[in-house]
């Protein structure tokens, strides 16, 4: 693969020097291009009405595996096709769907593939905006000539394989499923002109029964990177193009049921069932068909159902006559499907006449029963609350072509990082993940493909567009109504406002699908919103409540966008979840988004990166958006947002009430299960040391229910200023489909409240001297020395064993800010730029020195540091330095001008690079935040400088709170320690300062380290989420307010 991967690289490179060599600036419809790809009411040409994802099989057995691509009856014709790119529509090869068209010479592509991730051409990133010029309805039109799409007007793949259709299938109809092709394509078989398509999700379906023949066949398809389609298509992701879903071959009797509806409706006890089928059978021959039977049939695995089953009978059709036929029975007391117990029966329809079985087809049927009461969504009787993450179909190393190995990677990360709920965000997803939902248990807002962001509100009352934003959603409703995974219907996303296009998508969707309740955000909240929901992106918690509190509002809340996680983000989750939990009126909401987004591009083999905006040089872009995500693009490795999503997210709260005698009280969340399935279990650490574990005997707890149980640890003599932490945890109790016996699925730590006595500190008896000339100060005891300049007033040397642990200009300084988390710190980076934070000017105010006693000095230094605009601070440091090798360093600052928020108040000092490890008692393992540090215990940890997250845009990165102490080691290197006051610190230590990271766009990019850089902090920034949302919350904010913090250098061990 890697050859072929570099033979589309180079025919690449010559297609590229072919599309600037284009002269031809405005081409005429109907002569250089399909006049049909700026048609926005030309939604398709011969393509089948959309319907239920389905297939037939050729035995029952098959049909209750259920596994479509692999029935007798179905070919996929994924693998190598040949390939042909063009940067413009008028140098595509128009001939090349004549069977006697030579297309030996053409390189090969994969299907399913996006072309620009195989090097064909330019990928896009934009969040909000086109990277056409905007005339609607036409894409050809002539865009700047900074538009990359000025070189590459609109690109067209041509596509050709063979294919073999079986003997067997003389006689029967033949069809041919595009399950996605971005963005329009034209399809010829055997050279014969058989539709067009546009609707890049969802699947295209065409009758090729006349245009084949037994044996070999050809089939030649031609794909447009712009229609007029594309215009409700501006989602916020790579713009990405070809043929990236499945194609597949399959076929069906001549009257074949071609749609069906299976729908479930519980009893007033939520006990019984009705289930009912509605069939669509068309006579797709040329002669009428006989009379035949439809029977529906439901199992539990292999097994029938015993009296779940109807017959309808079908009357004789002629040729194109379609029929809908009804079928219901009673299901005694069936398992009810929810998220969390996601139990699945198949349904079995088989069509027959009196010489036997015409057909088979089936559905997998989950018992559940949706409603609204109040402003609360009931699932089977019961109260449903959605955690989730909005999901798009992105894998940074193969684009939108996603496999179902990494589907089913997705659900594990998903379904073990606490999550019940995906919103397919902005478009219907692939079939096989709505099937992966069903059986892992997921609640899925199932969105249409509709989005025209950077259009805003000009379609909501545009005519001739009204027909493909109803075609959409009802695309998305017929093709996914059979899965109980989807419970809500949404749309589109951010297209406008209350217009009647919408509106009339949402009726549609209504008659069509009873069952389920409609989602539309930009419908708004209140007696405006015709849709089922009130909806907002984007608030505080606070915010969120108080509409949950309106008692106006008559509608479930539901939060499709929120705890924006782009790059160093996603703050205060932990409110957000609490928020949810208190009050029913909130359905729940979906993170954004769940994945790092990021594209690789790997075009230059020596600078590799993992692309935002930009990053292949395309214009316009949107930059750093892209760079978001829960997960990171490999999902392997861990970004700090999915600890806390877990532990935010956890469905087993835990309050301990009574200390004295390990009193716990347990509260189980789930919605639908009790806690028989867990394991818990305890332990207990001094000072971040495990002294004490043991398991811990649950009793039934029911859903929604409380128990209380004593945890037995004892602390019969606690050392001297030790803390102590008690900590519960929740395991697998066996192996599950997303998750290994023992995994665990929740967590909670408590400092219990010990006295204890105070450390003694130890009597120091070796000497200290103090010396000095006109340059310096030096502080020397026995092993080690510090050293000042007296003309900067500033720590120069840290000296331990002859070796100085600063670098050359390491001394420790007042630092306020940051290298700027993209985007979410820019609110405040302004203010750094402007008040000159970022680039403070030191100068010495008074410095002193005294001797306390023979084992004592004292260095007292007062240094100014000026900004700009009348911004700055004077730090008063007083070091107090014993014979013990400990220098105590308590810092007062006292700041001048405007009150401005910072990103830290604290110190900054260049260490020797090679002191690259630490050992730390404080949250970890993972970087945390004041505003993401829920799922960070208090612990003792190892972190090496090197080991650390690293985002792909430099930036801050690596805080940790509440750190009591750490240790500096490093290869050859005399090792230290930092003790922080009784506040606790914050630290980080990287091997590149602010000023390096801020300006470097990728990581591969950086200097070489030459320090390691270790910031403390007595306060530190949150995170926020205002790349598309709030600025930290107020107590997480830190003001140029008067500071005073200590902290202890320990150069020598104590004995």
């Amino acid at each position: 693969m890697k050859t072929k991967l570099l033979t589309f690289f180079i025919g690449a490179v010559g297609l590229l020097s072919t599309a600037k060599a284009q002269n031809v600036t405005q081409l005429v419809p109907g002569k250089d291009f399909p006049a049909e790809i700026e048609n926005p009411e030309c939604l398709g040409i011969n393509k089948e009405p959309a319907h239920a994802t389905l297939m037939p099989y050729a035995s029952l057995d098959e049909a209750l595996k259920a596994k479509r691509h692999e029935s007798s009856y179905c070919h996929v014709l994924n693998g190598m096709w040949k390939f042909n790119w063009v940067a413009w529509p008028n140098q595509r090869p128009v001939d090349f769907y004549k069977t006697d068209y030579d297309v030996s010479g053409w390189k090969e592509i994969p299907v399913p593939s996006n072309w620009q991730v195989l090097g064909y051409g330019t990928p896009y990133y934009r969040n909000i905006g086109y990277t056409f010029k905007i005339d609607f309805p036409h894409v050809m039109s002539e865009p700047s000539k900074n538009y990359t799409a000025y070189e590459e007007r609109n690109p067209v793949g041509s596509y050709r394989r063979d294919f073999d259709v079986p003997a067997d299938w003389n006689g029967r109809r033949v069809f041919i499923t595009f399950d996605g092709v971005d963005a329009a394509f034209f399809i010829w078989v055997n050279g014969e002109k058989v539709g067009y398509s546009t609707n890049s999700r969802n699947a295209a379906e065409f009758d090729i029964t006349k245009y084949v023949k037994p044996g070999k066949n050809m089939v030649a398809v031609e794909v447009y990177r712009y229609c007029s389609g594309s215009y409700l298509e501006d989602q916020d992701m790579w713009r990405l193009s070809g043929i990236f879903r499945n194609v597949t071959l399959w076929s069906s009797p001549q009257t074949h049921v071609r749609d069906f509806f299976v729908q479930t409706d519980l009893d007033k006890d939520y006990k019984n069932s009705e289930l009912s089928v509605s069939a669509k059978v068309k006579n797709y021959g040329s002669q009428p068909s006989q009379a035949q039977k439809l029977q529906a049939s439901l199992y539990n695995g292999n097994q029938p159902v015993e009296g779940a089953t109807a017959v309808a009978n079908i009357p004789a059709l002629k040729p194109g006559q379609e029929t809908i036929v009804a079928l219901k029975f009673t299901v005694n007391n069936p398992e009810k499907w929810s998220a969390e117990t996601p139990k699945l029966y198949t349904t079995v329809l088989t069509l027959q006449d009196n010489k036997g079985t015409n057909e088979i087809l089936s559905s997998r049927t989950g018992f559940r029963k949706i409603e609204i009461k109040g402003r609360q969504v009931l699932v089977n009787g019961t109260p449903i609350k959605l955690k989730g993450v909005n999901r798009h179909e992105h894998w940074s190393n193969v684009g939108h072509a996603i496999t179902e190995e990494q589907m089913i990677r997705d659900l594990e990360v998903i379904k073990q990082g606490n999550c019940n709920h995906v919103r397919t965000c902005h478009y219907s997803d692939d079939p096989r993940w709505y099937e992966l939902c069903d059986e892992w248990g997921i609640w899925l807002v199932a969105e249409a493909n509709v989005e025209c962001h950077g259009y805003d509100g000009k379609l909501d009352e545009e005519p001739r567009m009204k027909a493909a934003i109803i075609d959409r959603n009802v695309a998305n409703a017929e093709n996914f109504k059979n899965h109980p995974s989807v419970i809500i219907w949404s749309l589109g996303n951010e297209c406008g406002r209350v217009g009647s296009n919408f509106v009339s998508a949402m009726n549609a969707v209504k008659a069509i699908d009873p069952t389920r309740f409609v989602h539309y955000e930009r419908f708004g909240i209140g007696k405006n919103n015709p849709s089922d929901f009130d909806g907002k992106m984007y608030g505080t918690p606070d915010e969120f409540a108080k509409i949950a509190q309106n008692k106006e509002l008559t509608k479930p809340f539901y939060i499709c966008e929120f705890a924006h996680a782009m790059f160093n983000s996603m703050g205060s989750l932990e409110e957000y979840s609490k928020m949810f939990d208190n009050h029913p009126e909130i359905l729940g909401g979906a993170i954004w988004e769940y994945q790092d987004q990021a594209l690789w591009n790997k075009r230059n083999p020596e600078h590799p990166i993992l692309a935002y905006g930009g990053g292949f040089g395309e214009f316009p872009n949107d930059h750093y958006f892209i760079h978001k995500g829960v997960v990171a693009w490999d999902r392997k490795t861990i970004k700090p947002h999915y600890p806390e999503m877990k532990k935010a997210f956890q469905w087993i709260d835990t309050e301990l009430i009574e200390p004295s005698s390990g009193t716990i009280k347990i509260r189980n969340k789930f919605q639908f299960i009790s806690l028989d399935g867990f394991e818990a279990s305890w332990s207990l650490t001094e000072n971040g040391k495990e002294i004490d574990k043991g398991t811990l005997q649950l009793p039934r707890i029911a859903a929604f229910r409380e128990g209380r149980v004593s945890v037995p640890y004892k602390i019969e003599n606690p050392k001297a200023g030790a803390e102590y932490y008690l900590r519960i945890s929740y395991t697998q109790k066996d192996k599950t489909l997303w998750a290994d016996k023992g995994f665990e699925v929740a967590s909670e730590q408590f400092k219990l409240p010990v006295n204890t006595l105070p450390v003694e500190e130890a009597k120091v008896t070796s000497p200290v001297k103090v010396t000095q000339d006109a340059q310096s100060i030096k502080v020397a005891g026995t092993g080690f020395a510090v050293t000042f300049d007296k003309n900067t007033g500033l720590m120069s040397e840290l000296m331990k064993d002859g070796v100085n642990l600063l670098t050359s200009d390491g001394s420790p300084k007042l630092h306020l800010w940051r290298a700027a988390h993209r985007n979410d710190d820019m609110w405040a980076n302004r203010d750094w730029e402007k008040f000159g934070v970022n680039n403070l000017k030191n100068s010495l105010v008074d410095m002193k020195v005294e001797t306390v006693d023979k084992n004592t000095a004292k260095v007292i230094s007062t240094i100014k540091y000026d900004g700009k605009e009348g911004f700055g601070a004077y730090h008063t440091s007083t070091y107090t330095i014993k014979g013990d090798g400990s220098v105590k360093v308590d810092n007062k600052i006292d700041f001048i001008g405007l009150r401005i928020n910072l990103a830290h108040i604290g110190v900054r000092m260049l260490l020797d690079k090679k002191l690259d490890h630490m050992t730390y008692f404080g949250r970890g393992p993972i970087e945390n935040y004041s505003d993401r540090k829920s799922g960070a215990d208090v612990g003792l940890y190892e972190l090496g400088v090197n080991d650390q997250y690293e985002y792909e845009k430099p930036m801050d990165r690596g805080n940790h709170e509440d750190v009591r102490w750490l240790k500096f080691t490093g290869n050859s290197m005399p090792d230290f320690v930092v003790k922080s006051d009784d506040n606790l610190m914050q630290f980080s230590a990287l091997p590149h300062t602010d000023e390096q990271m801020f300006p470097v766009e990728y990581k591969i990019d950086l200097p070489a380290s030459t320090a390691t850089v270790f910031c403390l902090s007595t306060k530190t920034l949150g995170v926020g989420s205002n790349g598309c949302g709030p600025r930290p919350l107020d107590k997480y904010m830190v003001w140029s307010d008067n500071s005073q913090f200590t902290y202890t250098i320990q150069l020598l061990q104590s004995k």
